[in-house]
């Protein structure tokens, strides 16, 4: 079979507030520039920026910052059919991001019930992962049910089409009950990819 993508992630896309002011604590800052943020969604843009076809599976909020992913996505040519719309009310993670010095930064995170981690199994179909080349799997879909599930599914859909698997850590403590909890799943799915970057 003709693989339509090179990549397809699976995970979060939010929303970066970053400062314009530099070199000064968030509690000075007034202006900020916004950005897609989440790190599958960057890879995938990154990565089609780069010449390759790339794909993104995820749950976005149904409002004027998951428009403005969806249309930032879009315009720059990421296939979307794997993209879902919340109809539940949850919004997109927001991170605020203070640049102290060219090497020191801070960034504040809301990941309070957000969009990302509604994404169900139900939402995951194998005929959109059989058409890439590589499935992208992000540690942070793993954090809570259902979008735990449905990473987990995505897995066991690239394992059953022989399509190699890589596990992106995106680790954010805060989005975790536990340590002991995350353990458990990132080995989980460690243990199932090909390739693990940090």
């Amino acid at each position: 079979m003709k693989k339509k993508f090179d990549i397809i992630a699976v995970g979060r896309a939010a929303i970066d507030l970053n400062a314009v002011e530099l070199h000064q604590p968030m509690e000075k800052t007034k202006n900020f520039k916004k950005y897609v943020g989440g790190s599958p969604a960057n890879i995938v843009i990154g990565a089609r920026k780069m010449g390759l076809k790339t794909g993104f599976i995820g749950k976005l909020s149904d409002d004027q910052h998951g428009r403005f992913i969806m249309n930032y996505l879009e315009e720059k040519d990421v296939d979307t059919r794997g993209v879902v719309i919340d109809k539940e009310g949850h919004k997109s993670g927001l991170a605020f991001t203070e640049i102290l010095s060219p090497s020191e930064s801070n960034i504040l995170m809301y990941r309070q019930d957000v969009a990302d981690l509604y994404l169900s199994p139900e939402e995951i179909f194998e005929d959109y992962i059989k058409q890439t080349h590589y499935l992208l799997i992000s540690g942070t879909a793993l954090a809570q049910s259902p979008s735990r599930e449905a990473a987990l599914k995505a897995l066991l859909l690239a394992r059953k089409n022989e399509i190699p698997v890589i596990m992106e850590l995106d680790y954010r403590e805060y989005t975790w009950y536990s340590r002991e909890e995350t353990a458990i799943y990132y080995q989980l799915v460690a243990q199932q990819s090909d390739i693990l970057i940090g």
